[in-house]
């Protein structure tokens, strides 16, 4: 029973209040719902992944535990498990591929400064993370021990859902450690308590809030304005990725406007992104509605008054009303807000105020002489502010003076995490004459006026020349004037040249060709501050040191400029010419050429997926790598270039690589092999630990009690998954032949008119007669959801519909790619198979179906393959589909040995129906329909095993629906032996079309020269030549299907294997209609 204040007590009430309303929402780029929980649901993850913490890892209340995960609602279910059981969280920003080493370094650093002892993460994140470091260690020939890698890693969305747990709560008066952002040194973590929480939360929040955020949520505007004051409130939040702002600003203002979104807060600078031209269209701004919104909250960095006016004045014909757009002022170490709603803007003499005094000055009077503020409004009741002279004895100043900010109040924390002293200096000031009090000194300098706050800056960032005070942020306003300079990315600080305090500016190039010119620049600032730049530094863009929210790091960027640590591409004194770094432009290469084509310069510090290259791209890349190597004579080293690996190496670092080959650099080749060599045993090392642990079911053992005894009878009711590809339209048309229930159908759609749309045309590849015959509509129902979500992705309501009507699965969903890697499929095909098990022991008793493939052995050369081997040491598994589908049937046969009622059935290589139907380009037709067209076959005597998808459904079908087959594996194969040279025979007299049959040695290499990229192999032609020699070892390996053949002698429905004539009559057929064969039919 906890005694102490708790945030988990108004949590708690708010989830038995209104269990069913939506708490978070996480969303997309394109405004979909990715994930989203109610308050119950919310409440009942958080305990979740508090009993998989407590039972699985041996962690003391009070511990510090760093919190990695991507953007998304697992992170706060996250925070508030650490919250139940006493833990202390600490919100760190993932170090992933494209500022892997700099986020790093500072997970290393915060983790080392609070002593943490574990670190909880997501799956995809984690293995990122782990790949990331691997390919950095062998990119940097690094391979030191850091510290996070010592900690332990607790992957929390392998936490069982839903199950009755019994955890040991417990309290701890600190709620989370709130790591400032660094922006003046090394980051502290400010230790933020229950109280702090509550009372902050209490005069900042006065409805019941509707929010909208994409801040960054281990940031203090985003984690706690958004995700854990509204959850004290009864509110909800629609969030998602800053990322996805950056890509698509209009989608914050479109949230509002669609959600009727009451609250959302951001930086100075999304507000002047917002206005830049095209970043909002004619056609998005006239369909926006704000008028819902209560406060609009613009803090984190100065407020730029002509950008707050500007936003005002576009946005008002949308209903933003001025009293809800506001300016704020807050910081960590108060727990978030300090004082808001200021919305005066208001004039002051620039040289009075240099001189820490405040004059303000008449609109007419206004000018160069002048600086203008917009105040952020008043103290927070309860908060009390101070403006304080901190020379010698520190006192409070005379009304119409500069001082550094003073602050005390509920919401002041408790400290800095480890230091105490700091803590001592910066939390438990004392004025002189005031012995009550303690106070935090902020470190902003700023004024009281009229009782609003207005701040001018940060003590550390005043710049003092000739003993008069100058902000940055003036100087820095005037040097982003010039059109060559980059907005929002310019750093003023002071540097001392012996007795001399100098002005240095860093300001990032828009282009690095275009150099401003300094002197005119130093022109501006000396007629509007009197004061000269003594030196310019310019750097590529995107370089300058920021803050989460945005903020510039002044005293960073200050230190990496002295150190030498900055990438310079230029630098000029006041009066001096430019010494520039700039290349001149240089003509391109055959490096250069291949990262243009694909729309990259080769610099970007980006995996190629990341980097905006789909799976056509990545085998196109590919190929051009392979091609440039043979052409700069490393014909030795293309053969190592491979799908998988590119998937794992950022760009920059290929292209570094790349680049080293064509300048001919003294180990080129040598580093070339090492650096792929390596990562590709890394990743190996990596993929199979991941399918190991992924191949273990979590699931509560209670599930399965009684299970082995029930088996469904009577009238059955379906659930199809995967219903709407190739092969899911066959079993739906055999289950409304065979079955008379209902049969739902999950599909991927916004909505059932559109499900039902994807239903249809997947019913209309098969013959004519399914598109003229409707009456099946009354026993199909699709369920609009995603295999990869919690519960499907659906509602409370569908889910219990299901879970208590159907008692037969079809699980045929899954995500067919033979380009993609593990990670990129895992989602889909293991994550959606583990919430098919869980779904299948819930409710009515089910029986479930799944749909496997002959591709869980890989490579194998076993000379027979039995339907009860299993793979089970994952012999040569080597690509993302056959890993990922080895991984879903482990699942299942461990949910069968404890009782769930189960079959499995492994079909080889499905092919369209003898007539012809279906939608199949799957990589047995690219590799027929390549033959065809270039006359090659090969003597291979490989198995080949093509089951028409018509005759492989029916079977299916009706074996499941014999009750003596449960329990079993079945090989979907043809009873008979056949090769690819018994399938170009029959081609060849159905077309006319002579074949050249080639060894596979011979083979391979037509193949290579003749694939263009109009063929439809080439998408596959890398995955396939990779194979190639895996192919060959198992030139006589069989599959066994005695168990397939033993059952459908027990079924009157089953249906014998077609002449393989018919089969590979279809299959012309089928690319006759698609237009990709010619011959008699």
């Amino acid at each position: 029973m906890m005694t102490s204040k708790s945030i988990l007590t108004d949590l708690d009430t708010w989830a038995e209040r209104v269990p069913n309303k939506t708490l978070y929402a996480f969303l997309d780029k394109n405004g979909d719902t990715t994930d989203s929980l109610t308050y119950r649901q919310f409440v009942q993850r958080t305990i979740d992944i508090a009993g998989h913490i407590q039972r699985g890892y041996k962690l003391k209340p009070g511990q510090r535990v760093l919190l990695a995960h991507p953007p998304g609602v697992e992170l706060i279910c996250a925070f508030f498990a650490c919250v139940r059981l006493g833990l202390i969280p600490v919100p760190v920003y993932p170090p992933l591929a494209s500022s892997f080493e700099s986020g790093l370094y500072k997970m290393n650093f915060i983790a080392r400064d609070c002593q943490a002892s574990a670190i909880l993460t997501q799956r995809s994140c984690y293995w990122a993370i782990k790949v990331n470091k691997a390919r950095t260690r062998i990119a940097t020939f690094s391979f030191k021990r850091d510290y996070v890698s010592k900690l332990k890693w607790i992957v929390t969305d392998q936490a069982e859902s839903h199950k009755p747990h019994e955890i040991t709560t417990a309290h701890s008066d600190i709620v989370f450690l709130q790591y400032t952002s660094g922006s003046t040194h090394d980051p502290k973590g400010v230790m933020v308590t229950h109280d702090n929480l509550l009372s902050n939360c209490d005069v900042t929040v006065d409805h019941l809030p509707i929010g909208v955020s994409w801040l960054p949520q281990y940031h203090d505007m985003g984690l706690i304005g958004y995700y854990i004051f509204f959850a004290l409130k009864g509110g909800t939040t629609y969030g998602f990725s800053p990322l996805d702002f950056i890509q698509r600003p209009a989608l914050w203002l479109e949230t509002i406007s669609r959600y009727r979104g009451t609250a959302s807060s951001a930086p100075n600078f999304a507000y002047a992104y917002c206005l830049r031209p095209n970043k909002i269209s004619e056609e998005t701004l006239g369909n926006l509605d704000l008028s819902s919104l209560r406060f609009l909250t613009t803090g984190a960095e100065p407020v730029q008054p002509a950008t707050y006016l500007a936003f005002l004045d576009k946005f008002k014909p949308q209903g933003l009303n001025p009293t809800a757009f506001f300016s704020a002022y807050g910081l960590a170490e108060y727990t978030l807000v300090v004082s808001n709603y200021g919305r005066t803007i208001s004039a002051f003499d620039k040289q009075h105020m240099a001189e820490n005094k405040v004059t303000p000055v008449t609109e007419a009077g206004s000018g160069e002489d002048t600086t203008s503020l917009v105040s952020c409004g008043p103290p927070l009741p309860g908060t009390e502010v101070r403006i304080v002279d901190t020379a010698d004895v520190p006192h409070e100043v005379a009304p119409g003076k500069v001082g550094e900010i003073w602050i005390t109040g509920p919401s002041k924390c408790r400290g800095y995490w480890g230091r105490p002293e700091l803590s001592a200096q910066t939390f438990e000031a004392k004025l002189a004459g005031d012995d009550e009090n303690t106070w935090l000194r902020s470190g902003d300098l700023g004024f009281v006026r009229d009782d609003e706050v207005y701040i001018c800056g940060r003590i550390k960032d005043a710049i003092i020349i000739r003993g008069l005070n100058y902000y940055p942020h003036d100087v820095e306003i005037l040097v982003e004037d010039d059109p060559a300079i980059r907005k929002g990315c310019v750093a003023a600080f002071a540097w001392p040249v012996g007795d001399v305090e100098q002005l240095v500016v860093v300001a990032e190039l828009k282009n690095p060709k275009r150099v401003p010119e300094a002197v005119a620049i130093n022109q501006r600032i000396f007629q509007r501050l009197g004061i000269k730049v003594d030196r310019f530094v310019y750097i590529p863009a995107r370089t300058i040191s920021k803050t989460t929210s945005g903020k510039l790091r002044r005293f960073q960027v200050r230190e990496s400029w002295i150190d030498g640590s900055l990438d310079v591409i230029g630098q000029a004194n006041a009066c001096e010419p430019l010494v520039t770094e700039v290349a001149a432009t240089e003509p391109e290469t055959a490096v250069s050429a291949i990262f243009r084509k694909h729309g990259l310069s080769g610099d970007e510090r980006a995996v190629p997926w990341d980097a905006g290259i789909d799976s056509l791209g990545l085998v196109d890349l590919a190929c051009d790598v392979e091609g440039t190597l043979e052409t700069l004579g490393h014909g030795d080293l293309a053969k190592l270039v491979d799908l998988r690996l590119l998937q794992k190496i950022e760009i920059a670092e290929l292209s570094n690589l790349l680049n080293g080959l064509l300048r001919a650099d003294d180990g080129a080749a040598q580093r070339f092999r090492t650096v792929l060599a390596g990562l590709e045993r890394e990743c190996q090392e990596i993929e199979q630990a991941s399918m190991r642990e992924d191949a273990k079911l979590v699931l509560d053992p209670a599930m399965f009690r009684g299970r082995a005894l029930q088996v469904h009878g009577g009238k059955q009711c379906v659930l199809l998954t995967g219903g709407t590809g190739f092969f899911g339209p066959f079993l739906l048309k055999s289950l409304l032949e065979q079955c008379d229930g209902d049969i739902y159908v999950l599909v991927r759609a916004n909505n059932a008119e559109d499900g039902w749309a994807r239903i249809c045309e997947g019913l209309d590849t098969l013959d004519a007669s399914e598109s003229e015959n409707r009456t099946w509509k009354r026993r199909v129902h699709p369920i609009c959801g995603d295999l990869a979500k919690h519960n499907f992705g659906l509602s409370d309501a569908d889910w219990k519909l299901l879970v208590d009507k159907v008692n037969v699965i079809y699980h045929n969903g899954a995500l067919v790619n033979y380009v993609l890697d593990y990670a990129a499929m895992r989602d889909v095909n293991v994550g959606g198979t583990n919430e098919i098990i869980r779904f299948a022991l819930q409710g009515r008793a089910k029986t479930l179906n799944y749909i496997s493939t002959t591709f869980v052995f890989g490579w194998s050369v076993k000379d027979t393959l039995f339907e009860q081997d299993t793979n089970e040491d994952l012999d040569l598994l080597d690509f993302g589909y056959s890993q990922t589908k080895w991984v879903a049937e482990q699942l299942i046969l461990e949910a069968m040995r404890r009782g769930l009622q189960a079959r499995i059935f492994r079909p080889a290589l499905i092919t369209p129906s003898v007539n012809g139907g279906g939608l199949n380009f799957d990589i047995s037709i690219r590799l027929l329909a390549f033959m065809l067209k270039h006359g090659i076959g090969t003597t291979s005597q490989n198995q080949v095993s093509f089951s028409p998808a018509d005759v492989v459904a029916d079977n299916i079908v009706a074996i499941s629906n014999d009750s003596k087959s449960v329990g079993n594996t079945y090989h979907v194969t043809r009873d008979s032996y056949s090769n690819m040279g018994h399938i170009t025979s029959i081609l060849a007299d159905l077309t006319s079309r002579e074949f050249t049959d080639l060894t596979l040695a011979d083979f391979v290499p037509e193949v290579i020269d003749k694939c263009g990229k109009d063929d439809l192999l080439f998408p596959l032609l890398s995955f396939f030549t990779r194979s190639i020699t895996n192919i060959t070892s198992m030139e006589f390996k069989r599959y066994d299907n005695s168990n397939y053949q033993q059952a459908r002698s027990r079924v009157s429905a089953a249906r014998k294997d077609p002449p393989l004539e018919d089969v590979v009559l279809g299959i012309l057929r089928f690319m006759q209609r698609q237009g990709i064969a010619h011959g008699r039919t």
